[in-house]
């Protein structure tokens, strides 16, 4: 099978967690949002943040493309792995009315090549105050 970073087509799904999950961040960077589908689950996918929940790969990348333009850039600080669970602690540099670093802690669990979950955890309150609206539990 072909490299998962190289061909949107084709899936290894022998990859290990963090190459997958490594492959979906250098989609994003490169706006390549049909690349980052791919890696993500047809079925049981779940994405979880304070300010957003999706149960759809496909919505989720949908909303991953419209609000992409507020990400100025991603630092990775630090990552663990432990079996399928993939966890990335990150600041993005942000840019909304002005610019902003937001740390964030994301968590990714891999099965059979995909990424099936992903929780994001950060301090929500610049986009409370910018979005006033229901709080997510």
């Amino acid at each position: 099978m072909a490299d998962i970073t190289s061909d949107p087509g084709s899936l290894n799904v022998s990859a290990a967690p963090l190459s997958v999950v490594e492959a979906f961040f250098a989609a994003l960077d490169a706006f390549d949002f049909e690349r980052a589908r791919v890696l993500l689950a047809d079925q049981g996918f779940s994405f979880r943040s304070p300010i957003a929940v999706f149960d759809s790969a496909d919505q989720f990348i949908q909303y991953g493309a419209h609000s992409s333009g507020i990400v100025q850039s991603k630092q990775v600080r630090k990552v663990f792995v432990d079996g399928p669970d993939v966890c990335h602690f990150l600041t993005y540099r942000i840019q909304i009315s002005e610019k902003l670093s937001v740390d964030a802690a994301q968590w990714s669990h891999v099965e059979n090549g995909r990424i099936l979950r992903i929780q994001t955890l950060f301090d929500a309150s610049i986009y409370r105050e910018l979005f006033p609206g229901p709080t997510l539990t």
